[in-house]
């Protein structure tokens, strides 16, 4: 049994923080939170969303802070506990890369918004 010990974040909180050893995953039972890199926002996280595992999986450090902008609840796993489920049951994975994915898709949406708007600029 994976064991997971939960946590409650109030609004402003940071829940992880960018250049942080990554010692657990995360998964938002409830709430919702922003991922910003530098400063600058680069995503949502919303209940039922893994988080976390990128740094956990890649054994590098986090390379975003997450700060909680509802009241938050989140279920933390030990990263070797996670990368073990992970093995056991493959549902997290794809659970996992379904998230991957939204993200990388957000991401793309604000790389063209920014391309578009730089362009009108230098004209």
């Amino acid at each position: 049994m994976i064991k997971t010990t939960t946590l409650e974040f109030r609004p402003g909180d940071i829940i992880i923080r960018e250049g942080d050893s990554a010692d657990y995953v995360y998964t938002l039972a409830s709430g919702h939170a922003e991922a910003s890199q530098s400063g600058i926002k680069v995503g949502d996280i919303y209940a039922g969303e893994v988080f976390g595992a990128l740094a956990a999986f890649s054994d590098v450090k986090r390379n975003a802070t997450v700060t909680a902008t509802r009241t938050c609840s989140v279920e933390a796993v030990y990263k070797d506990s996670f990368i073990t489920l992970a093995r056991r049951q493959p549902d997290v994975c794809v659970k996992l890369i379904n998230d991957m994915a939204r993200l990388i898709s957000d991401l793309n949406e604000s790389i063209l918004v920014l391309s578009s708007s730089s362009a009108r600029v230098e004209r």
